[in-house]
């Protein structure tokens, strides 16, 4: 098989993941809890309660609720985003965070979600400072980040197949100047496919990479994996972290900044 057929037919099973997963962010199924699970309540019933304890301002008890739906194994970007809700209410700013970040990586486009993820960011204590970026550059990250995978995957297929497409009439055109125009059409669609999957190569980086959010309140981050290497800074609840390795209990962590270091695997949680 020719390398652009294996890579046509890998986005074409990603754009049936994409599918898969935005079924899967649909509303808690009323139709009880999932096979396995030991739980009498279903996640519709668990759903309604959470909701009802948070608009009456019982806060602790709407995130117990909702922690209930997702043992269960429901993973659905509005449980998530309201499970973060109750912990920002609570003070929890490490798990509040944690949970925002899980719902935008089931729905990237809710802006509500990411308008609390960014107050949430505002009250650590860590303040990272990242990157300067120029501004085309930011835009465009921002504009991927809020754009689903599946949908860049679509549309890298369409425009892949019409530039195909088009170039096949080419050779069969009669009149020189029909061709010409077609040739430039195919070139064009092509370089709109080129880009579309340049951006899905990095949504597929951004989602294969390990992110982590510190949940300890403080923790050491050390040279090396163990408690005898040296401290070399220190890392607060709610801090974005990439995962990087693991060896036994400690994980290699890295900052936006490019500060990197050891920190213990029970101190932080991957998103």
């Amino acid at each position: 098989m020719s390398r652009n057929a294996r890579l046509l037919l890998a986005l074409v099973v990603l754009v049936a993941g994409g599918v898969a997963v935005a079924s899967a962010a649909q509303a808690p199924p009323a139709s009880g809890a999932p096979s396995g699970t030991s739980s009498g309540d279903s996640p519709q019933a668990l759903f309604d309660r959470a909701g009802s304890a948070y608009h009456e301002g019982r806060f602790d008890e709407a995130a117990k609720e909702y922690e209930a739906i997702v043992a269960q194994g429901i993973d659905d970007a509005r449980v998530h985003y309201n499970l973060a809700n109750a912990y920002f209410k609570l003070g929890r700013l490490g798990p509040a965070i944690l949970e925002y970040e899980r719902s935008l990586r089931l729905d990237p486009t809710d802006s509500e979600a990411r308008d609390n993820l960014v107050l949430a960011r505002g009250l650590l204590r860590d303040k990272v400072t990242e990157p300067e970026m120029q501004y085309p550059v930011r835009v465009l990250k921002e504009t991927l980040e809020s754009v689903p995978a599946g949908t860049v995957a679509a549309a890298f297929l369409v425009f892949w197949i019409a530039a195909w497409g088009v170039a096949g009439f080419v050779p069969v055109t009669a009149s020189w100047v029909r061709r010409r125009l077609l040739g430039y059409a195919a070139l064009a669609l092509g370089l709109v496919a080129v880009t579309f999957g340049t951006a899905l190569l990095y949504q597929m980086r951004q989602e294969t990479a390990g992110i982590g959010i510190v949940m300890a309140d403080s923790v050491d981050v050390r040279s090396g994996p163990g408690e005898e290497n040296t401290v070399l800074f220190k890392v607060h609840e709610g801090t974005r972290i990439e995962l990087r390795h693991t060896l036994e209990a400690w994980t290699q962590v890295s900052l936006p900044n490019g500060l990197s270091g050891w920190v213990p695997r029970s101190a932080v949680e991957k998103v």
